[in-house]
């Protein structure tokens, strides 16, 4: 009998025949053939060859691996190749393939094509192992089997990941109950998903997250609406934060805490408050079961910081805190998580006029305060910042007694007289009857602002933060300074040109803006000293200095 079995014992000897012209030899170091004797090649004879078909999935063994790829013995005429690239995902180099796989191994492939005419078999792993996968992804299917995969990249509209070294694809509407933005935190993560779409014919397979979760979210959701009734209390999970409130988890439902229920304390978004993933304990306020709405509350299981405020505070007290807003009219001062006061622009300085909280101070800062009233029934406290240092006018009339002589700018003038700088930030009123020795009709005609005059103190009210000048008794015009007291008749205070003729406000009212009262008299701060409020009046300031208050004759005399 011929033998025609191809041996390679010899060295340099060829390749079996694939229909394709053999390369140059391979040394013999570089092959490994599996040890064969006479018996086994009579065996191998005796055998009827075995009939392939394209799309077959056969096991052979290896014979060698060659630069074409492996030679496989699959019992048929002649041996099937599986080049390079078909041995997987990734492109594998010669040497990658021989460290690999060994001579003598078993390895499944998938017959591609026959062509026993040219004495042609090409085989695929890669193809044999995605077969393999189909049929494992049939039985996940038929079974509605979760199972886990990685995510392998983030591409257009959602995920990809591999399941049984099949491309499967995530939707981004499927990864989440809710509508996820940012699909970069799971990549390269596991993740638990369901098959929702299987298309062989097509290479399609559509796996969902989504689904997993919508039926956790069904069993835990029967558990907890059985729960829900007010006052009842849960421990949940922050899922999303809006401007209007944080959505809370509660077990397969959601409930909203809107956002004047999150704190006693002042924020300007939720998101100051909690984050999302954040675990919270909230209380049912109510239950609406037709519209499945569930109305929670965060701040419901903490103190309310106005209970027994007046016990921890009181008039006069110096308490410290953190601007947390600052508005037109003054700053909020937080003393505690929940607990505020107001500082009015007015109680900012003794001297300087403020016209803006930004002028003193920032949000965040830290600042001493003294507190002018405490109204719990309203929950308001009034906060004055210039009250924690020595009021400068309360030793002006020490320091500047009637008659005594001055020297300043004119910081600021109006149609009843010009208001001089006695010193740093103290300004006093030159009424027009004390301008000059002759009878003045308008200010502006002798002076302006920033001009440098001499004057004498006529009186000057500590209290009241008013004093009195004159200049045509410093000229030498009149007697002493006993006639006329601007102060005493309501002239003189440096707010007095900015008042806006608003009388009926002497007691020291104050409006927030938006129909919050923060009105107080300086009277409720008998334990912290001396603490004065005011406004100034002007049409009552002239009424009390022309006419309404003087003799007529006797003021036509002087001037």
């Amino acid at each position: 009998m011929e033998d025609n079995t191809q041996t390679p014992a010899q060295q340099g000897g060829t390749q079996p025949t694939t229909g394709t012209t053999p390369s140059t030899p391979t040394p013999v170091e570089e092959r490994e053939y599996p040890a064969m004797t006479m018996e086994d090649i009579l065996a191998s004879e005796a055998q009827e060859p075995q009939n392939v078909s394209r799309g077959d999935i056969v096991d052979g063994t290896i014979v060698f691996i060659g630069q074409e790829g492996i030679a496989v013995d699959i019992g048929a005429k002649v041996e099937g190749i599986i080049p390079l690239n078909q041995l997987g995902d990734e492109p594998v180099t010669l040497e990658q393939a021989q460290e690999m796989y060994k001579a003598g191994e078993q390895i499944e492939a998938y017959v591609v094509r026959v062509d026993l005419p040219n004495s042609q078999i090409v085989l695929s792993k890669k193809r044999a192992d995605q077969d393999k996968g189909w049929r494992v992804l049939e039985k996940m299917q038929e079974a509605e089997e979760a199972f886990e995969v990685e995510v392998l990249e983030k591409v257009r509209g959602g995920l990809v990941a591999q399941v049984e070294g099949i491309r499967a694809f995530l939707p981004a509407s499927q990864v989440d109950t809710r509508r996820v933005n940012d699909l970069d935190p799971y990549v390269g993560k596991p993740l638990m998903v369901k098959l929702i779409e299987l298309n062989r014919k097509r290479n399609r397979v559509i796996i969902s997250h989504r689904a997993i979760l919508e039926a956790q979210k069904a069993k835990a959701r029967e558990a907890t609406v059985g729960q829900l009734e007010a006052g009842a209390q849960f421990e949940g999970e922050v899922v999303e934060i809006t401007d209007f409130g944080v959505f809370v988890n509660l077990g397969g439902i959601d409930g909203l805490v809107h956002r004047s229920e999150l704190t006693y304390g002042r924020f300007n978004h939720p998101r100051d408050v909690v984050k999302v993933g954040d675990k919270v304990q909230v209380q049912v306020m109510d239950v609406d079961n037709d519209r499945e709405r569930i109305n929670l509350s965060m701040k419901a299981l903490t103190q309310d910081p106005w209970e027994g405020a007046t016990d921890r505070y009181s008039i006069g007290q110096k308490v410290t805190g953190k601007v947390t807003n600052l508005t037109n009219f003054g700053a909020f001062v937080e003393l505690e998580p929940g607990l505020e006061g107001l500082v009015h622009v007015s109680e900012m300085s003794w001297t300087k006029r403020v016209r803006h909280p930004n002028e003193v101070m920032k949000e965040g800062d830290e600042v001493e305060a003294v507190i002018l009233r405490i109204d719990p029934k309203d929950r308001r406290i009034s906060l004055g910042i210039r009250q924690t240092t020595d009021d400068p006018w309360s030793a002006l009339p020490d320091r500047y007694p009637p008659g005594t002589p001055v020297k300043g700018k004119i910081t600021g003038m109006t149609d009843f007289g010009v208001f001089m700088e006695i010193e740093e930030g103290i300004e006093g009123l030159i009424h027009i009857s004390e301008l000059d020795l002759n009878r003045v009709n308008n200010p502006a005609d002798l002076f302006k602002k920033g001009d440098e005059i001499e004057a004498v103190i006529l009186n000057i009210d500590p209290v009241e933060q008013r004093a009195s000048l004159s200049r045509r008794r410093f000229l030498g015009g009149g007697a002493a300074p006993t006639q006329r007291d601007y102060v005493s008749q309501g002239g003189g205070a440096r707010s007095d040109r900015y008042s806006g003729g608003q009388g009926g406000q002497r007691g020291g009212g104050r409006r927030r803006e938006g129909g919050a009262d923060y009105a107080y008299n300086a009277k409720d701060a008998q334990q912290g000293g001396k603490i004065s409020t005011k406004l100034g009046d002007v049409y009552a300031d002239l009424f009390a200095q022309f006419g309404l208050g003087g003799d007529k004759k006797t003021e036509d005399e002087q001037g």
